[in-house]
């Protein structure tokens, strides 16, 4: 019998409502094989209310209070050796990147010219001088008034003075080294013409350097002459060591911190002006200080807590804090060498909550949930 169409979109119906009921009950009668499963899921319980956390031990060490900035090495003296003169370069007496001596002549300029003035003022001097004796024996014999006598020892001294500037025009001409150094690449050459002002080359001082870096301005106070500092150069595997000689006494307005300067050995010539260095001051240190790691602190607004590990329980301990590096706090109070405390679960432990510890403590791999805001390298906890 042949179905009319009504009765067509009933059938049609039917077999939908079949077909999805088919695939939802089963979903409603399996559901407590996922319900046994979420317990294995939630976080590392394994089914049971015991946590599982990594720890770190209480360690008590040497603890260095320190500040850690960036320099710059300079030559300890530092000139750009320039002509004084117009003149033509007749003689380069040095080499480049050589080693030379303080009063070295190190480029000469020509002074024929002034030779011949020279010469020419000699004469004339030693001409007014003998003029000048005659005259004084006619006057001890009455024969000549004081006044001439005046005039022909005047004229011997003016002589005298004019052959004097002579020699120090000749002077000028002679570029010397004011100190002993290395010189650097010379920019002109032999026939060259120099006007006043032109650079030769730059003489330095490196066999001793200045490392010069800012501190912050809030430990102008700790700063102090004679100190050592320690520093680290690109392309240097070992760290260089110098002393503090000198302190800027005021605090720059922009940065908000004030130029130090250490003076540094360099004997070998090892370091070089100019360089990039890391710069390491150890203010204070402590001999036997109560370490743990930073990411085991929960700052509150008016404590600061850690959850240690007590027969086998999470049991908060407020603790107060000192100075803070990079990964580690010191404790002033609260816990004892050899204690252990939870590095991790900070967020889901609750105290007396049983814990087990899963590992020992990775800085590396600490969460960022369970990490400590650091807004700068080295800060002091408040």
């Amino acid at each position: 019998m042949a179905l009319s169409r009504p009765q067509k979109t009933a059938v049609w119906i039917g077999v939908a409502v079949i077909a999805v009921a088919l695939l939802i009950v089963p979903r409603f009668l399996g559901g407590s094989d996922d319900a046994s499963a979420a317990p294995e899921a939630s976080g590392g319980r394994g089914g049971s209310d015991t946590l599982a956390v990594t720890v770190a031990q209480v360690s008590e060490e040497l603890l260095e209070d320190k500040v850690t900035t960036t320099g710059t090495l300079l030559p300890w003296e530092s000139v750009d050796l320039r002509a004084e003169v117009a003149g033509r370069v007749v003689g380069l007496n040095f080499s480049e990147g050589s080693f030379v001596r303080q009063g070295q002549t190190l480029v000469s300029l020509d002074t024929d010219v002034l030779r011949a003035q020279i010469e020419g003022a000699r004469t004339r001097r030693d001409l007014a001088q003998v003029q000048a004796r005659r005259r004084r024996e006619l006057f001890e014999i009455g024969g000549l008034s004081r006044q001439e006598l005046d005039q022909a020892e005047s004229e011997a001294r003016v002589l005298d003075a004019e052959l004097a500037q002579l020699a120090a025009e000749v002077r000028r001409r002679q570029i010397v080294a004011p100190f002993s150094g290395e010189i650097g690449l010379r920019e002109v050459s032999s026939g060259a013409y120099v006007s006043p002002g032109d650079r030769i080359a730059t003489l330095r001082i490196t066999g001793q350097l200045r490392l010069e870096f800012s501190v912050p301005e809030r430990y102008l106070g700790q700063i102090r002459e004679g100190e050592p500092v320690r520093f680290r150069v690109p392309g240097q595997e070992d760290s260089f060591v110098g002393t503090i000689y000198a302190t800027e006494p005021s605090v720059d307005a922009s940065t908000r911190a004030f130029m130090v300067r250490a003076r540094v050995r360099n004997p070998g010539g090892v370091l070089v002006p100019g360089a990039f260095a890391e710069v390491e001051l150890v203010l204070d240190e402590v001999p036997d200080a109560l370490l743990i790691p930073t990411a085991s602190l929960i700052t509150g607004a008016d404590s600061t807590t850690v959850f240690v590990v007590r027969g086998g329980k999470a049991v908060p301990q407020a603790v107060t804090t000192g100075v803070r590096t990079s990964d580690r706090i010191q404790i002033t109070s609260g816990l004892a060498s050899g204690e252990t405390v939870l590095t991790s679960g900070l967020n889901q432990v609750r105290p007396g909550q049983a814990v087990r510890a899963g590992g020992a403590f990775d800085p590396t791999r600490v969460r960022p949930e369970d990490a400590p805001e650091r807004s700068r390298e080295y800060q002091e906890a408040q």
